[in-house]
This record gives C-alpha cells, sequence and structure tokens, in this order.
C-alpha cells in the first residue's frame, strides 16, 4: 500500500492531541489492521506504542496532554565512548531531525572520499514521547527515514510530532534554531566534543539503514556553553546563551542513515544523504 493511502487508512482513527505523545492513543486494532502494509521501523514502532498502551489505564491516556507530560526521569540512548552528559544540566528538548548530510565530491578522483559539508534538517518535537515511551521513540529515527520528508510545517509521521526548528550550518558552526512563530526556545551555535561511530552489531537494514543503503551517522555530542558563531560570516558576535536559552549540551543519538559512500566513484561534486536522528538538548 502506498505512503498515502496508508496515511489516510489511519487518519480516521488517530487521535491527535496538541503534543507530540498523541500517538500513544492510537488503537490497538489499527496498529494490528495496517502492521503488515507499514514499513519494518513503523510496524516496530506501533508495536511499541501497543506495548505502551497497554500498561496505561485509561484515565492515564485520556489525560495525557502537553501540561501533563512529565520529563523528570529521562533515558538517553547511549553508546561506548560517548561522553554522559555533564553533571547538574537537566533535559530541556528533544527532538527528531529529519533532513540531509551534505557531502562534496573531488569530480576529478573517483577514489577520493566524500568530504563532509554540513547538514539541514527540520526538527520536530518528541519531547514527551521520548520521555513517556522511550521504546516507540527508539523506532523514530528509521520510521522517519522510511517515509518521503514532511513538506513545509506538516507534522512529522508516525509520531505527528509538530516542528520545532531547523537544524543547519551558519559557515561551519552547527547551529540549531529552535525559534518558530509559535515558540521561541532559543539559537544554540554548537561546537563538537565527541564523534562515536555506530557499532556494527547495531546496524540494521530495515532499521537504520537508509533505503540507498547508506549506513547511520556517527553519535555526537556538542557543546554551545562555550561556542560563538565568530567563524561564522554575517552572524552576530555572541556567546550562545545570551539569548536566554539555557542548553549547554546537545547530543545527536540513534542515527537512521546518512553517512555516504566509501568513495566518490560516480558520485557528483555535491551530493545529499538523507539522514534522520535523536536530538537531546540539556541545559541549566
Amino acid at each position: 500500500m502506498a505512503f498515502t493511502k496508508l496515511r489516510a487508512a489511519m487518519r480516521s482513527s488517530l487521535l491527535l492531541l496538541p503534543t507530540t505523545f498523541s500517538t500513544l492513543t492510537t488503537s490497538l486494532a489499527i496498529e494490528r489492521r495496517h502492521n503488515r502494509a507499514w514499513p519494518e521501523s513503523i510496524r516496530a514502532f506501533y508495536t511499541a506504542v501497543s506495548d505502551r498502551l497497554s500498561t496505561l489505564p485509561p484515565k492515564t491516556i485520556s489525560s495525557l496532554t502537553s501540561s501533563t507530560c512529565n520529563i523528570g526521569n529521562p533515558s538517553m540512548p547511549t553508546i561506548p565512548d560517548l561522553p554522559p552528559v555533564t553533571e547538574g544540566l537537566t533535559l530541556y528538548h528533544v527532538a527528531i531531525g529529519r533532513g540531509t548530510q551534505n557531502y562534496t565530491c573531488n569530480p576529478k578522483d573517483s577514489n577520493s572520499i566524500p568530504v563532509a559539508a554540513g547538514a539541514s534538517a527540520t526538527l520536530y518535537n518528541t519531547t514527551c514521547m521520548a520521555c513517556l515511551a522511550p521504546n516507540a521513540m527508539a523506532q523514530l529515527p528509521g520510521s522517519a527515514l522510511s517515509i518521503p520528508t514532511p513538506k513545509g510545517n506538516a507534522q512529522l509521521f508516525p509520531a505527528q510530532a509538530f516542528v520545532s526548528g531547523k537544524h543547519y550550518f551558519t559557515g561551519p558552526v552547527p547551529t540549531f534554531n529552535l525559534h518558530t512563530n509559535a515558540h521561541n526556545y532559543g539559537i544554540q551555535f554548537t561546537a563538537l566534543l565527541s564523534k562515536v561511530p555506530v557499532p556494527e552489531r547495531m546496524i540494521k537494514p530495515g532499521q537504520n539503514v537508509g533505503k540507498d543503503g547508506s549506513k547511520p551517522v556517527p553519535w555526537l555530542k556538542l557543546s554551545s556553553a562555550n561556542s560563538s558563531p565568530d567563524t561564522a560570516p554575517g552572524v552576530q558576535q555572541q556567546a550562545l546563551g545570551s539569548d536566554g536559552s539555557p542548553v549547554q549540551e546537545i547530543y545527536r543519538v540513534n542515527t537512521a542513515g546518512g553517512s555516504p559512500p566509501k568513495t566518490c566513484d560516480g558520485m557528483k561534486k555535491d551530493f545529499e544523504v538523507e539522514y534522520a536522528a535523536e536530538y537531546w538538548f540539556w541545559g541549566r
């Protein structure tokens, strides 16, 4: 069944509450009815949703709104060698990033290695789901990568998550702009602290490998505590956080797709590889 038909099939039965945790109100019957037609990663997502729903009493499900979302005990995914969150920081925001990793190639050398040239992604608010349904959250990057990128401010299927910002590069500086018409969570200019490749045992086709065969990009720890956009042209010189944002550290974890081919053979000078990932923002 085509993706557009799948969306139409579940739309009448999916209760869309104004929160990223709304998907947990999807009925078990709908999940079972369309499970076979969805890509593996989306089937895994709805299975996790079903499992979580089965543990909640009806009163709890009906009361799940943004105002009742408890993010007091977050459990961020981790892998060996990825440094932990600095002591004293608390969770500020969680988002799914869906977009592209960008690369360049030397057109005169097909054996050369693609060079990273930034990234561009839309961020979708999944803070409540990350804390209240971590098993379902873990399936979202693969689910997001398995379907077309939402256009404009459309919600991210299957979580029905709303746009919370944009990720891009300001010159060489990784930038996270969480300022939209609906809210202002600040702008973070970051610096790389740690980069850890995804272990081979965690790379699974149908879950975190792109349709083009691209493996998941490394997990990252970024710092915004002491970073400044001073190397980015046209950006106001300011220490991060002076816009009122408390964010100190950002993690890119649970990545799906985005890695380039091993060589530039057959590639254009500039090209993009689709990816998705979880971004966890920590602050004081």
